[in-house]
C-alpha cells in the first residue's frame, strides 16, 4: 500500500518563496499545486496515482498488483509464462492463494484446471488433489493398481523385483513371487500361484512331505521312520537303501529274498553245487550233504569220522574225552572212567570194558551196598553203611560200634531202644513207680497226673497244691482276704469270717463283727453314739464342734456358737435362744401385741 505525505515538501516551499518574491499572481503556481503526491508527475503528465510518490510514468514496476509505471498494465514484466497470473497475484502479495505458483509453466496458475496423474499442482491450490493416495501406500492414484488396497502397492519391498501390483503374495520375503521356484523353506506359496507346493504337502497323509524326506509322497507307508518292509523293493524309510535282505552282499546274484541263505558268501546261494563235509547247505535247499547228515543220530556223520552212520553206538567221537571212542572199544563213550585199560574202582561197574566188574564190586545181598564200599556182612541186606539202627546190639549201619541207645547206661535192665527215657537215672525206666516229683518215672510220655503244676507256682497236687489253676493257692502262700484256704493247711483265718452275717469280715473292714448293723457300707444312725459306717468318724451331730461341752445330740441348738447350750444365761436384747429352752428374753417379747418388745423401746 501506498501513503499519502503528511508535510510539504522543501522544493515546493522554496518555488511558493520564489514566486512570492517576484510578485507572481496564484494563477501562476497551478502547474505545481496539481502534482499531489510531489513525484515530479503531475496527473495531466500521467501520474495515473498523484497521492503515491512511488506511483509514476517513470516509476520501477514491483509485482505488488499495482501499475506502478502508469502504463495501464499491472504488474508487467511479472507475468513470464504469459498465462494472466503473476507471481504474487491479484492481490499483490506473495505466498497467498491467487498467486501463479509456477510462473514458468503457463499450465499453471490459479484459475487452470487440475491435469490428472501430471505430477504438477495445476490449479495452484498446494494439493495435487488429482494424484491422491487414498489407501496411504505411497503410491499415488495414477501409479497404485489399487489405491484401496494399502497391501497392493507398486513398492518392491523385498527387492526380488516384483510387487503386490505384480502379484507378489509376500512381499517380504525375496524368495516368493511370481514365478518363483518352489523350494523347501516352509513357506506355502513359493510361486504365487494359489496352490500349496508340492515338496511341502504331504500328499499321502503319512505325516511327512517331500521337504522333510519322503521319497515317496504317493505311498503313505514310505516316509522317515517308517518300518523298512523286507523283499518289497521300496526304501520304506527313505534313507537311502533298501532292506538288508533286498541288498545282494556277496553279489552272486541272489539276495536274501530270492532265497540266498548266506549272503555273506558267493559261493553259497540257489542252483549252487552241494560240497561235502564243508557244513554248508551250499545250493539253499534246506539239507547239507548227504555226509554231512548224522543218520544213526549219534551226533556224529560221516565227514566227522563214525565208522558206522547207522549203528548210534559206533563213532569216533570220544564223547566223554577219555582218549578213546566207541570205534575204538570204548564200552560206555558218556563215562571218562570207563575204557579199555581203566583201573577198576568201587562202582559195581566195568570200567575197563573187559565185560565184568571186580569181584569185591559185587553186592551179594542186595542191599544196594559193596564190599569194597564198606558193607561189613554182605550175607544180610539189612546191614550197610547208612542203615538205620536197630536195638539188636548190632553194628547195623558198619560204622564199627552198635547204634547209640543199644547199651544200658544205669544198669536199670532197660536201654534208651527199647524207651528207657532217662538211662543215666536207675529210678525211670519202663513201668517204674511215679514218683511226686515232677519226673516221667515210668517213661509213659508225661509224669503222673497230680504231678502237674497247671498254674505254675511250682506246686504239685501231689505237693500238695489245694487249688492248682491258681497260683494264689499253695503251700505257704499268704493268706489274702478272701475266705479262701491260700496256704492249703485246711483252715481259713478267723479274720476272713463273717461273724455277724452283715457280708463283711474284720479284714474287710468290719470294725464290729458282732453287730450287723455295723459295717463300712452301713448308713451312720445320728446320736447313737456309734461309727455305724466303720470309716472312725461319728456323726456331726455326736460331736461338740463349739467346745461348749455340749453337742447337737445332748440339745446344743446352735453348736457353732459357744455362748449357746442348754443351760446357758439367757441374754436380754440379743435376738438369740441362748439357753435352748425354745423362748427368747422376756425383754425380747412383744407382750402386749403392739409390735414393739421392751428391747425395742416400747
Amino acid at each position: 500500500m501506498h501513503r499519502l505525505p503528511t508535510t510539504v515538501p522543501g522544493a515546493l516551499l522554496v518555488v511558493l518563496f520564489a514566486i512570492g518574491a517576484t510578485g507572481l499572481g496564484c494563477n501562476d503556481v497551478s502547474v505545481a499545486e496539481n502534482d499531489g503526491d510531489n513525484d515530479g508527475w503531475t496527473q495531466e503528465e500521467g501520474d495515473c496515482d498523484d497521492l503515491n510518490p512511488d506511483i509514476h510514468p517513470e516509476a520501477a514496476e514491483d509485482c505488488d498488483g499495482v501499475d506502478d509505471d502508469c502504463n495501464d498494465v499491472v504488474d508487467d514484466g511479472f507475468d513470464v509464462d504469459g498465462d494472466g497470473f503473476t507471481s504474487c497475484g491479484q492481490d499483490g502479495e506473495a505466498g497467498t492463494e491467487d498467486d501463479d505458483c509456477d510462473d514458468l509453466d503457463a499450465s499453471v496458475n490459479p484459475l487452470a484446471e487440475e491435469v490428472p496423474c501430471d505430477g504438477l499442482d495445476n490449479d495452484c491450490d498446494g494439493a495435487t488433489v488429482d494424484e491422491p493416495d487414498a489407501d496411504g501406500d505411497g503410491a499415488n492414484a495414477c501409479d497404485d493398481c489399487d489405491d484401496y488396497d494399502a497391501s497392493l502397492n507398486l513398492d518392491d519391498e523385498d527387492g526380488d523385483g516384483h510387487s503386490t501390483c505384480d502379484e507378489d503374495c509376500d512381499d517380504e520375503n525375496d524368495a516368493v513371487y511370481p514365478g518363483a521356484e518352489d523350494v523347501c523353506d516352509d513357506v506355502e506359496d513359493n510361486d504365487c500361484d494359489g496352490e500349496a507346493d508340492p515338496l511341502e504337502d504331504d500328499a499321502d497323509g503319512d505325516g511327512a512331505t517331500e521337504c522333510e524326506g519322503d521319497c515317496d509322497d504317493g505311498d503313505v507307508a514310505v516316509g522317515p521312520g517308517a518300518t523298512e518292509t523286507a523283499c518289497d523293493d521300496i526304501d520304506n524309510d527313505c534313507d537311502g537303501a533298501l532292506h538288508a535282505d533286498e541288498i545282494d552282499d556277496d553279489g552272486d546274484g541272489f539276495d536274501e529274498c530270492d532265497g540266498d541263505c548266506d549272503d555273506g558268501d558267493a559261493a553259497v546261494g540257489p542252483g549252487a553245487v552241494e560240497a561235502a563235509c564243508d557244513g554248508i547247505d551250499n545250493d539253499c535247499d534246506g539239507a547239507l550233504h548227504a555226509e554231512e547228515v548224522d543218520d544213526d543220530g549219534d551226533g556224529v556223520d560221516e565227514c566227522g569220522g563214525d565208522c558206522d552212520d547207522t549203528d548210534a553206538g559206533l563213532n569216533l567221537a570220544d564223547v566223554d574225552g577219555d582218549g578213546v571212542s566207541t570205534c575204538g572199544g570204548d564200552c560206555d563213550d558218556g563215562d571218562p572212567s570207563r575204557y579199555p585199560g581203566a583201573d577198576e574202582i568201587c562202582d559195581g561197574i566195568d570200567n575197563d570194558c573187559n565185560g565184568a566188574p571186580d569181584p569185591d564190586e559185587a553186592d551179594l545181598d542186595g542191599d544196594g551196598s559193596l564190599v569194597c564200599a564198606g558193607d561189613c556182612d554182605d550175607g544180610d541186606a539189612a546191614v550197610y553203611p547208612g542203615a538205620p539202627e536197630a536195638c539188636n546190639g548190632l553194628d547195623d549201619d558198619c560204622d564199627g560200634y552198635p547204634g547209640f541207645g543199644e547199651v544200658d547206661g544205669d544198669g536199670d535192665g532197660h536201654r534208651l531202644c527199647d524207651g528207657d527215657c532217662n538211662d543215666s537215672d536207675p529210678t525211670v525206666f519202663p513201668g517204674a513207680t511215679e514218683l511226686c516229683n515232677g519226673v516221667d518215672d515210668d517213661c509213659s510220655g508225661a509224669p503222673g497226673n497230680d504231678e502237674i503244676d497247671g498254674d505254675g507256682d511250682g506246686y504239685f497236687l501231689c505237693s500238695p497244691d489245694c487249688d492248682d489253676a491258681n497260683p494264689d493257692f499253695h503251700p505257704g502262700a499268704p493268706e489274702l482276704c478272701d475266705g479262701l484256704d491260700n496256704d492249703c493247711d485246711g483252715q481259713i483265718p478267723v479274720e476272713e469270717t463273717d461273724g455277724d452275717g452283715d457280708g463283711f469280715g474284720p479284714c474287710d473292714g468290719d470294725c464290729d463283727d458282732g453287730d450287723p448293723a455295723v459295717n463300712p457300707l452301713a448308713a451312720e444312725i445320728p446320736c447313737d453314739g456309734v461309727d455305724n459306717d466303720c470309716d472312725g468318724v461319728e456323726t456331726d451331730q455326736e460331736t461338740d464342734d463349739d467346745g461348749d461341752g455340749v453337742a447337737e445330740c445332748a440339745g446344743d441348738c446352735d453348736d457353732g456358737d459357744p455362748t449357746v447350750f442348754p443351760g446357758a444365761g439367757e441374754d436380754a436384747c440379743d435376738g438369740i435362744d441362748n439357753d435352748c429352752d425354745g423362748n427368747l428374753h422376756p425383754d425380747e417379747v412383744d407382750g402386749d401385741g403392739d409390735g414393739y418388745a421392751f428391747c425395742d423401746g416400747d
